[in-house]
């Protein structure tokens, strides 16, 4: 058992996803990893973060589907308790040659509350640009509409798989407890 599970969205909803993130340029940035260190070498991207409690049609639409796949995963592993998303999620673009190729997991010191991570394809990408995750011997395809949902612990180390010719987009973020209340800027 990997408890990797990869779930069917709308592709419609992905091309709302990337719109989102082409009209929303003030908001791009170079994309971060521990934390806040930036180091292209480690990851190369550009991100834009959305919120869970947007009022975005699109965002609105995705969290809808996101909490459907959340539900099918904790009932079929017996989740118990109270997980939402973070409050900050992430649609990250990777240019090809882009992505990030280091071994890391979700879960540690700085971000102790993450439970589960989901990642979904917003775009299929042909050459390369998977997800790989040697400890379960998984490599997840870049398939527009696959929403992966994985544990954030150190058992499921993973990597990005580049692409050296092919774009790719991703929206990705953490299941979490103890967020319920919490809201924007608190």
């Amino acid at each position: 058992m990997t408890f990797i599970e990869t779930y069917k969205l709308d592709a419609a909803l992905c091309d709302e996803l990337i719109n989102y993130f082409k009209n929303n340029t003030e908001d791009q940035h170079q994309g971060v990893f521990r934390g806040n260190l930036i180091n292209k070498s480690i990851k190369d991207s550009t991100d834009v973060i959305f919120y869970n409690q947007s009022e975005d049609r699109s965002i609105c639409w995705f969290f809808k589907e996101l909490s459907k796949c959340l539900v099918s995963y904790m009932t079929k592993y017996h989740i118990n308790g109270y997980l939402t998303t973070g409050i900050s999620n992430n649609i990250q673009y990777y240019k090809p040659r882009g992505g990030y190729p280091e071994l890391h997991y979700e879960r540690g010191p700085t971000f102790s509350n993450r439970q589960l991570v989901y990642m979904l394809y917003l775009n299929t990408v042909t050459d390369q640009g998977g997800t790989n995750f040697p400890y379960q011997n998984v490599t997840t395809p870049a398939v527009k509409g696959d929403l992966i949902i994985w544990p954030a612990e150190f058992t499921h180390p993973h990597q990005g798989i580049i692409s050296p010719t092919q774009e790719k987009y991703i929206a990705t973020g953490w299941f979490v407890i103890g967020e319920a209340t919490q809201r924007k800027g608190q």
